[in-house]
């Protein structure tokens, strides 16, 4: 076999075939890469991979026609029968030989994404995936192209018939579309021959052993059946041969039934047992959090994704797929808007858009809408003309697709979940401005939100699990702050957000927070030192004390922060012995409050203090205890701020409302980050490479081609 093998190896190199089949893909990779990698600044190689499936589907059949046609056309095919070398031997020397070639191109374009790692982060893992799938994919369309080419002696009858066949075998996703949308037992069928559906596993990031095992049997059953189809040619016509032949016939039978057989025991196998998932950020993999509430469940849980099998998210049907796997108690299944467009109907109103997640459980449901699966940002234009901001530009940052279904799984199984009333009526901060990732997470969390006008209400309902109140700018009536008190005495826990204002006239909002010992100091807190962020003295970095509450994002490094801007301050006094005080931030003892924004040194007091500005409070009221937090600043919850302090701002937030509601964040899956931003690479840095991979390297090859060829039929 090792003759056969570097006989063919040196035909491939001694002749112009080899050189040009390496020297074409790569100059088409080397432009995509330049496209995709450099121009576009994408570092995932799966892009570049894509775009020469094509080149490499024609020149496959270009490389494999002449690996047995040429033998039967210049009959030295019989030199092969009679050579005491097994036919299996000769087959799969070929073959080597063949698939060395084609790893030579997969291994130059795996050095392609080191060029980027100069100018950015790379997914190495993901890239090297990518890779491995791309290059067993060509290794099974070797094998079936050599197969072809033991059928014919024409050379060009088995290119052709080989590009065909290849061509098919990545188009039948489209024609099972067109047969139909929603799947059949004709469609099942012809998937067999799906060439693309595990490389595009490999190229998401997914590690897949009935991937690996595809493409593997296609290898195993075309070689076994080219071994065949060259041994029968050796079979005689008297009985002895007949004989020959069946027990041939019957062996090829048996072992294409095996790895059919153990083909399909695999796939049997949930898909979390086979499979890995690679991708940084574990997009395809259930979190620790998501496994803790499936182990968790008492009730079962069923799962309804409203997509048909042609447009289906294949990462939001991996999740649902994936906890179907994962708990007996939860039942995943894909409904089709086109067979059953009004399935729906018995869980919502409006109709949800395609790949929305309908979650239920008993007679309670919840549905999670397709968009909401993804974050994104959003890039706004003032239109002058439309006199309203458009937007010019989104980018898609992250996956919540699992944290969002979690959390409807928790909301639809539990009998009640915690309510908490806004307090509203004294132009306090909205929800709808700049507070939109918050409001994300607490229906994550299944916290049930709703605004009041205390002018409307007797009393604060008696179902709120607590109070919020988020930065009010003017005062509460008497009528008001009673209301409050009230529903504090009765053992109610609130939380309190401090917005500041030119103003310090609030002397009802503030004494409401009298009896738990804390007392708002006139003024803008100001730091000194480093404790503050991008030079602006009122940004503050507090210190983060060491707390139950706090966990997670104190640091005994000091290297996680909470940013606080505009903030007031607070001081803790003993005024009242039932109610204790726990610090959650606090600023330097330099720190000094700014009365008057214009500076004037005559008003202003520049004593230097240590104020708090987050705390945890509760007070003793006869046999209740009401708890409240307090923070003095209403911009540390906005979603920009807090994505500055990589979300230890809203973190800490939802800690104390947790405590506050007597729950815990469990259902709070974190968003799975897109963290691999666009490479920016330097106009000059690009054009040096793409000469190196789009000329150089690929004409130097041609040009060694000419030179080996040249000197073979001169030698």
């Amino acid at each position: 076999m090792r003759a056969i093998y570097k006989k063919e190896l040196r035909g491939f190199f001694t002749s112009m075939l080899g050189w040009l089949f390496v020297a074409a893909n790569l100059f088409f990779a080397g432009w995509y890469f330049r496209f995709y990698g450099m121009l576009s600044g994408l570092p995932y190689i799966n892009y570049v991979l894509n775009g020469i499936m094509l080149i490499v589907l024609f020149s496959i059949p270009v490389l494999t026609m002449r690996s047995f046609a040429e033998e039967m056309r210049q009959k030295t095919d019989q030199l092969l029968y009679t050579a005491p070398v097994a036919i299996w031997k000769i087959v799969l020397g070929k073959y080597l030989a063949l698939l060395t070639v084609y790893a030579v191109v997969v291994a130059i374009i795996g050095i392609y994404p080191v060029f980027q790692m100069f100018y950015g982060e790379v997914p190495i893992g993901e890239n090297n995936l990518a890779l491995v799938g791309f290059f067993l994919f060509g290794a099974a369309c070797i094998a079936i192209g050599m197969l072809i080419s033991c059928l014919t002696e024409n050379q060009i009858i088995a290119a052709v018939l080989s590009f065909f066949s290849l061509l098919v075998g990545i188009m039948v996703p489209g024609i099972c579309n067109l047969i139909s949308v929603t799947g059949n037992m004709l469609t099942r069928i012809l998937s067999a021959f799906d060439l693309t559906w595990s490389l595009n596993n490999f190229f998401k990031g997914t590690l897949s052993l009935p991937g690996i095992l595809y493409y593997l049997s296609i290898i195993a059953i075309a070689l076994v059946l080219a071994i065949f189809v060259i041994d029968k040619r050796r079979w005689n016509v008297g009985s002895k041969g007949i004989v020959s032949a069946i027990a041939s016939i019957s062996s090829v039978a048996v072992l294409i039934i095996v790895i059919i057989a153990v083909n399909v025991a695999v796939n049997m196998i949930p898909e979390s047992s086979t499979t890995r998932d690679i991708t940084y950020n574990k997009v395809y993999s259930l979190s620790d959090e998501s496994k803790k509430i499936l182990d968790e469940l008492e009730t079962h849980v069923y799962l309804y994704l409203l997509a048909d099998t042609n447009t289906k998210d294949d990462v939001v049907e991996n999740t649902l797929r994936s906890m179907d796997d994962y708990s007996r108690k939860v039942t995943y299944q894909m409904v089709s808007p086109t067979e059953n467009p009004y399935f729906y109907s018995a869980y919502t109103e409006a109709n949800p858009t395609d790949n929305s997640i309908i979650v239920v459980c008993g007679d309670k449901s919840k549905v999670i809408n397709y968009y909401d699966c993804y974050e994104t940002t959003y890039e706004y234009e003032y239109d002058a003309d439309a006199a309203q901001y458009v937007v010019t530009s989104y980018k898609v940052t992250g996956y919540d697709g699992e944290g969002r279904v979690i959390g409807a799984l928790r909301n639809v199984s539990r009998n009640q979940n915690p309510k908490v009333y806004c307090i509203t009526g004294h132009n306090e901060m909205q929800f709808d401005n700049g507070l939109s990732g918050l409001e994300a997470k607490l229906e994550k969390m299944n916290i049930e939100l709703e605004t009041i006008n205390l002018l409307t209400y007797d009393t604060i309902p008696a179902d709120a699990s607590s109070v919020f109140i988020l930065g009010p700018l003017k005062d509460y009536s008497d009528s008001e702050k009673s209301k409050i008190v009230s529903y504090l005495r009765n053992g109610g826990n609130a939380m309190f957000i401090v917005a500041y204002s030119d103003s310090d006239e609030l002397t009802n909002f503030y004494s409401i927070l009298e009896p738990y010992n804390i007392s708002i100091h006139p003024g803008l807190v100001m730091e000194q030192g480093t404790s503050f962020y991008n030079s602006q003295q009122y940004y503050l970095l507090p210190e983060i004390m060491d707390t139950d509450l706090t966990k997670g994002i104190y640091s005994y490094m000091r290297n996680d922060y909470v940013y606080m801007p505009y903030c007031k301050g607070m001081l803790i006094n003993e005024a009242n012995a039932d109610a204790t005080v726990q610090i959650l931030l606090r600023t330097t003892e330099n720190a000094y409050a700014l009365t008057d924004i214009t500076g004037n040194t005559e008003v202003n007091d520049y004593d230097t203090a240590s104020y708090a500005l987050g705390v945890m409070a509760e007070k003793q009221y006869s046999d209740r205890v009401s708890k409240i937090a307090v923070f003095t600043s209403d911009y540390f919850l906005m979603d920009e701020v807090d994505s500055a302090a990589n979300g230890n701002n809203q973190q800490l937030f939802i800690n104390c409302l947790n405590e506050l509601n007597g729950t815990t964040d469990d259902s709070l899956v974190p968003v799975k980050k897109y963290g691999y931003d666009t490479i920016l690479i330097n106009e000059l840095f690009v054009n040096i490479i793409s000469l190196i991979i789009i000329v150089f390297i690929p004409f130097g090859l041609i040009f060694a081609g000419i030179y080996f060829w040249y000197s073979r039929r001169t030698a």
